[in-house]
C-alpha cells in the first residue's frame, strides 16, 4: 500500500466585483489579497497480485483498492462572495473503490497465442458541498447544503488471438465486452479490435490497426448538483439544462512504419485518426480544483508523430515530434457548466478545440554512460521538451455577443531543459545500488500553461520552476 498527501494554497484571479441590486448585503471592503482559498487532497491505494507461468500458460490475478479525498475550503467567505460572482463553496469529495483483474495467455502451437482477461470495479463517491450565495429576493446571504451519493460498477471481458500467418506477417484480432452501471447511467458495448504487423525485412516494420473503445467517465468527476436549489440566487446557472454524463464510444485508426536506416539509427512515423460519439472531456468549472466531466456530442482527433532513436556504444539519443488536432462539437451533457446560452449555442453549431489540444509537441534527449559493465558506472543525460501551447479563449467574439470564442487560440509556446546523473555500484553478483540526481527545468524557465480562460479553466497555471530531486534504489 501507499499514500500521498498534498495541500495547495490557491490564489484566486479576482473577477469584476459583483454588483448586487439595491438593498443587497453589505459584504465589507476587501482586496484581492484577502482571497487565499485552500484545497487538501489525500490518496491511498493498495494492490495484491499473483503471477504464474506453467508451460504454455501464463496468468496473473490481482486485487486492488483505493480511497481518495479532496476538500476545498474558502479562506474568507465574504471576500469570495465579493470577487467570485457571489459564490463561496466548501466542497468535499470522497471516493472508495475496489476490484479484481485477471489476465492470461496460452500458446496454442507455433501460429496462435490466445489471450483473455476480465475485470470488475466497484466504486462509491460521497460528494458533499455547502455553498454560500446571495438570495436576490430578500437580499440575504444563505448557505445551500447538498449531500450526494454516487455508485458505479464497471465490468469487462476480452479475448484475443495473435496469429502468425507467415514469418513476416502477424495478425492480432479480438473483441472486448464492457458493462457500465451507475447512479445516472447504464450502458454496454462490444468492441472489436484488429491490428496487422508486417516485417518485410529485418529493419522494416509496418503496422495498421483499428480499435473500438468504450470509456465511462470517472465517477468522482460526474456532476451531481441540484440546479433548482440555486434559483433566484447568485449561484444560479445561466444554463439550466443538465443531461447525464455518458460513456465515450470511439473508433480509432492507426498506421505507421519503423525503419532502421543506419547501424544504431531507427526512424519512424505514425499517423492516427479518432472519431467519437459522446466525446468525454473535463475541467475546473467552479472555485475548486476538482474536475467535472461533460460530453461533446461528437469528437475528432487526428495527428502524426515522428520518432528517431540512435544508440552507438555508450552514447544514445532520441527525438520525437508530434502534430495533433483535437476538437468537439455539441454539448450533450452537463450543459449547465457552460457560462451562458450564446456560448452553448456556439458549441452546438461549431467545432471547438478541446482544452488539452496542443498543435505541436516535441521531446529530445541524449545520454552517455561511462564504465558500463564494471563495478561502478556513471550515466549523464539531458532532455528537453517543447510545446506550442494549450488553448485559451479568443481571439474573436461569438457573433452578436461579447463572449469570446471558446478555446479559439493558444497560450503560446514554451520549452524546458532537464539534466541528471546516475551512479551505479555493483555490490554483488545480482545486487546493484543506484544513486540519482535530477535537475528539472535547469534554466528556471517561467512559462504559462493556462491563462485563466478557456473551457474548464478557472485560474492561471504555470509550469514547474527549477527543482532538484534525488533518489536511491537497490536491486537484488
Amino acid at each position: 500500500g501507499s499514500a500521498s498527501y498534498a495541500t495547495f494554497e490557491i490564489p484566486i484571479n479576482p473577477n469584476q466585483p459583483l454588483n448586487y441590486p439595491a438593498g443587497g448585503p453589505d459584504l465589507g471592503t476587501f482586496s484581492p489579497e484577502d482571497l487565499n482559498d485552500n484545497q487538501t487532497e489525500q490518496n491511498y491505494y493498495g494492490v495484491a497480485a499473483y503471477q504464474k507461468s506453467a508451460g504454455n500458460l501464463n496468468y496473473q490475478a490481482a486485487l486492488f483498492g483505493r480511497a481518495s479525498g479532496a476538500q476545498y475550503v474558502p479562506y474568507n467567505v465574504p471576500a469570495d462572495l465579493e470577487y467570485n460572482a457571489g459564490v463561496a463553496t466548501d466542497e468535499i469529495r470522497d471516493l472508495y473503490s475496489g476490484g479484481f483483474q485477471a489476465d492470461g495467455s496460452y500458446q496454442l502451437g507455433d501460429q496462435h497465442t490466445l489471450r483473455a482477461g476480465a475485470t470488475v470495479l466497484e466504486e462509491a463517491v460521497a460528494a458533499d458541498a455547502s455553498t454560500t450565495v446571495v438570495n436576490f429576493g430578500p437580499g440575504t446571504i444563505e448557505s445551500i447544503t447538498q449531500d450526494n451519493s454516487l455508485r458505479a460498477t464497471f465490468a469487462g471481458v476480452y479475448l484475443q488471438d495473435e496469429w502468425k500467418i507467415l514469418t513476416p506477417l502477424t495478425l492480432n484480432y479480438g473483441a472486448r465486452f464492457d458493462v457500465y452501471t451507475s447512479t445516472s447511467d447504464d450502458e454496454n458495448q462490444l468492441s472489436p479490435r484488429v491490428n496487422l504487423v508486417y516485417k518485410p525485412t529485418a529493419g522494416t516494420t509496418l503496422h495498421a490497426g483499428y480499435s473500438r473503445f468504450f470509456t465511462p467517465p470517472p465517477l468522482e468527476t460526474v456532476p451531481s448538483s441540484d440546479l433548482g436549489a440555486f434559483a433566484g440566487t447568485s449561484g444560479a446557472s445561466a444554463v439550466t439544462e443538465d443531461s447525464p454524463v455518458k460513456a465515450e464510444r470511439a473508433n480509432y485508426y492507426d498506421v505507421g512504419i519503423s525503419q532502421k536506416v543506419l547501424p544504431g539509427l531507427t526512424i519512424g512515423v505514425d499517423g492516427y485518426y479518432k472519431t467519437a460519439q459522446e466525446q468525454l472531456d473535463d475541467g475546473f468549472f467552479g472555485q475548486s480544483l476538482i474536475l467535472s466531466s461533460f460530453n461533446y456530442d461528437r469528437g475528432r482527433v487526428r495527428g502524426v508523430e515522428f520518432t528517431a532513436n540512435y544508440a552507438l556504444g555508450a552514447f544514445s539519443t532520441y527525438a520525437n515530434v508530434a502534430y495533433s488536432v483535437a476538437q468537439g462539437l455539441g454539448a450533450s451533457s452537463a450543459q449547465f457548466l457552460w457560462p451562458d446560452e450564446p456560448t452553448l449555442n456556439y458549441v452546438n453549431n461549431h467545432w471547438v478545440y478541446l482544452d488539452h489540444d496542443q498543435r505541436v509537441t516535441g521531446s529530445f534527449g541524449a545520454a552517455y554512460a561511462w564504465n558500463e559493465g564494471i563495478h561502478y558506472a556513471t550515466r549523464l543525460y539531458l532532455d528537453a521538451i517543447y510545446g506550442s501551447g494549450l488553448r485559451q479563449d479568443g481571439p474573436g467574439m461569438i457573433p452578436g455577443t461579447t463572449d469570446p470564442v471558446p478555446n479559439g487560440s493558444s497560450v503560446g509556446a514554451y520549452d524546458e531543459l532537464n539534466v541528471g546523473v546516475e551512479e551505479s555500484f555493483k555490490l554483488g553478483r545480482n545486487h546493484v545500488l543506484k544513486a540519482r540526481v535530477d535537475v528539472v527545468n535547469a534554466g528556471d524557465a517561467v512559462y504559462p500553461l493556462r491563462t485563466g480562460t478557456g473551457v474548464g479553466v478557472n485560474a492561471a497555471q504555470y509550469g514547474e520552476r527549477r527543482g532538484l530531486f534525488g533518489s536511491l534504489s537497490y536491486a537484488f
